[in-house]
């Protein structure tokens, strides 16, 4: 198993942000990517001998659901069909890449499995815990983790990721079609959005034309960045063109029969997938809609052995099966 790590290294003081609700901590100093070499060490795991996997899985779509099944919940998609668990990896957010390898945030750092694996492949140590955060770059591979107002950065095979003042209290990431990674977080007393071009060293706030809500996941749709709210009430998916350093809605996406709370949603194939609140703070249904339109199309509410167990889903990401 390979173990990227993370060792001490020198930031510059980056801007203050205030502590808002949302956020795990208070802002570390981050400032200019550190270019310090970084040290690697053997990362240790908890005892996962629970996990199990159907053989079937590995050749199927699948929802890799976090928060749920004593750990991780994987469905099939798009049936919903509990097909593995992945016992104690519970952190708050996962992503996936365009091989199927699936990135779930754990504590201390981010776990990445193969698609249907049940042992880990990789460890990314973080610099600050928790991460909340993660998205791949389709381009050249590398890792964003969004970890406690910054963003650090894994370039594809490598042990020495650089880490990012994003302006922003930072709380998701999204990488689009061409390799900017953008990041949305609390800029106060309102919520932000900033990016880092392909090949830049510094992250550039946006202006946002109109108000987008409470930030939730970020992700490229295939022709836009969608911006998710996570604001109780109607949740909403903003479809964002972005020019120069504005970001302007070119259209909003309301998803139907949801009564309070979206969690961390996954956009796939003309659909959205997402945990969801229907009743108290927990998240125990998963929902697949339309996308744009928003119309539901599924529900899904039986997790095998689990179904009685108090559980809370964070988020999900969809990996592509070897026949995609």
């Amino acid at each position: 198993m390979k173990s990227f790590s993370l060792g001490t290294y020198a930031l510059t003081v980056g801007v203050a942000v205030a502590l808002l609700a949302g956020c795990g901590g208070s802002q570390p100093p981050i400032g200019a990517p550190s270019t310090v070499p970084q040290t690697s060490a053997n990362a240790t795991h908890t005892d996962r001998g629970k996990s199990w996997m159907l053989p079937e899985a590995k050749n199927e779509d699948l929802i890799y659901a976090v928060g749920g099944c004593g750990g991780t919940c994987v469905l099939s998609y798009p049936k919903g069909k509990l097909v593995g668990e992945l016992t104690g990896v519970d952190g708050g957010a996962d992503c996936s890449d365009s091989n199927g390898d699936v990135f779930i945030s754990e504590q201390t750092d981010v776990v990445e499995f193969a698609h249907g694996g049940t042992t880990p492949i990789a460890t990314y140590d973080t610099p600050y815990t928790p991460p909340s955060g993660c998205s791949v770059d389709p381009e050249s591979g590398s890792l964003a983790v969004v970890n406690q107002g910054s963003v650090a950065v894994f370039p594809a095979g490598s042990q020495n990721p650089t880490s990012y003042n994003t302006l922003l209290n930072a709380q998701y990431c999204g990488y689009d079609n061409a390799g900017n990674l953008f990041v949305n977080g609390f800029d106060a007393p309102n919520f932000g959005l900033s990016e880092l071009p392909k090949g830049g060293s510094t992250f550039e706030k946006l202006t946002l034309d109109q108000s987008v809500g409470q930030p939730g996941q970020i992700q490229w749709d295939g022709q836009y960045l969608s911006y998710e709210s996570q604001e109780s009430g109607q949740p909403t998916i903003s479809r964002l063109s972005i020019s120069d350093s504005t970001a302007t809605v070119v259209g909003q996406t309301r998803l139907k029969r949801v009564p309070r709370a979206l969690r961390l949603s996954w956009i796939y194939q003309g659909s959205v997938v997402a945990p969801y609140v229907v009743s108290g703070p927990a998240s125990k249904d998963i929902g697949i809609w339309k996308y744009p339109k928003g119309a539901s199309t599924k529900r899904i509410m039986q997790f095998g052995d689990f179904n009685k167990k108090p559980f809370i889903f964070s988020g999900v990401t969809v990996s592509v099966g070897p026949s995609r």
